[in-house]
């Protein structure tokens, strides 16, 4: 699939995305509601047989937590990107919290391609807090401290551009078809042509959420569905060719 030359006015994406949440902030909310509820339940249950407390933490036995989780949970937050995806296309069609749960058959594909994007941008992360006496090492001897520090910061970097890079990889396997790889090479590619300003509008809907937080979750009640909504909603359907 070709990318297309696309463009976006930042600030007038992110008020049209607050102007198109009116009227469908509650399935979105519900549908993220059923997604965390699920998850707490469901990592409850794997920490059992991989426990990690506060007494006696274990990044190990947390990174497995998280990647077991993947096939039961990744199809259900593809299922709310989808549910933006599809109103983006016709704002006429009825939101239904079912449809969350209706991408399973895609859960080998989305769980592959969750498990590359996370061992990618938190490899070098698990590293630094798995080995930090090895980092430490590392600096006081082959490097030098000032030449580790810039290390970290451009592998950093790498991470932090990945991460927003790969942001529509989920989607695209099941709206296009596409294998684990094939689509984290074009969301890739497509958020390039404009990562200045996918980089911007991420940081305000982080933002938005972050104010959601500390106004005791009330806030959440506009963040959730403005991240869905404007992220793909708006912006993948317009990267993607297809009519918002």
């Amino acid at each position: 699939m070709q990318i297309s030359e696309y463009d976006f006015d930042v600030i007038k994406v992110f008020k049209a995305g607050f102007s198109r949440i009116n009227g469908i902030k509650q399935p979105f909310v519900l549908a993220f509601l059923a997604y965390i509820i699920i998850a707490i339940l469901l990592q409850t249950i794997l920490g059992l047989f991989f426990p990690s407390t506060p007494e006696n933490p274990s990044v190990i036995n947390q990174q497995i937590v998280v990647i077991l989780s993947y096939p039961a949970l990744v199809p259900i937050l593809v299922g709310i990107m989808m549910m933006a995806i599809e109103n983006g296309r016709d704002s006429n069609k009825a939101l239904e919290l079912k449809e969350i749960f209706s991408y399973y058959a895609f859960a080998g594909t989305l769980s592959m391609a969750s498990l590359l994007m996370y061992m990618i941008t938190m490899f070098i992360p698990i590293m630094i807090l798995l080995f930090p006496e090895s980092i430490i090492a590392l600096a006081d001897g082959t490097l030098g401290s000032f030449a580790m520090i810039v290390v970290l910061f451009l592998l950093l970097a790498v991470v932090m551009y990945l991460s927003i890079a790969y942001i529509f990889t989920l989607p695209l396997i099941v709206d296009k078809g596409l294998g684990a790889w094939e689509a984290m090479e074009l969301s890739r590619k497509a958020v390039s042509v404009r990562f200045g300003k996918i980089t911007w509008i991420v940081t305000l809907l982080s933002i938005v959420a972050f104010g959601g937080v500390l106004s005791f979750g009330i806030g959440l009640i506009w963040a959730i569905p403005l991240f869905f909504v404007t992220m793909y909603g708006m912006l993948y359907n317009n990267i993607f060719e297809e009519e918002a």
